[in-house]
């Protein structure tokens, strides 16, 4: 970890930023049934330019597939897709300026919530799903 990132910056950074990042940490948690250090492995992405300082994922596919040992393939599909056999569904809700992403359980509904109980969820409207595919 360089100096200019102390385990607690990184830690409030994923957590107000992360939700796209922590939903695919659980996914890979529930694919390997390991437990995984969510801030080594934020870091070691961004070492590898597959997220920015901001947790915004470049390439959410290569995140997964480092994390599990796989090798994943992810693509963008609206909010009425049906998840078929060994896919994994993350969530995109949005409401009004929010956006929020959590693990979805392959019908739609939400499995985790990095926010636990986020209002965005709550009140706002699915938007998309990005859906990953073990190739």
């Amino acid at each position: 970890m360089a100096p200019s990132e102390s385990r607690q910056k990184v830690m409030k950074m994923l957590g107000e930023y992360g939700c796209y990042f922590l939903s695919l940490v659980h996914l890979a948690e529930n694919i390997t049934e390991k437990r995984i250090d969510a801030v080594e492995q934020y870091l070691e992405a961004l070492n590898k330019n597959w997220v920015d300082r901001e947790a915004t994922l470049i390439d959410p596919a290569a995140v997964l597939s480092h994390m599990t040992g796989g090798r994943f393939s992810v693509k963008k599909e609206s909010a009425d897709y049906t998840t078929q056999r060994n896919e994994y569904e993350i969530l995109l809700f949005i409401n009004g300026t929010y956006q929020h992403f959590v693990l979805g359980d392959g019908t739609g509904a939400v499995l985790y919530d990095p926010l636990g109980n986020s209002k965005t969820v709550a009140v706002g409207k699915l938007s998309g799903k990005r859906i990953f595919s073990c190739t």
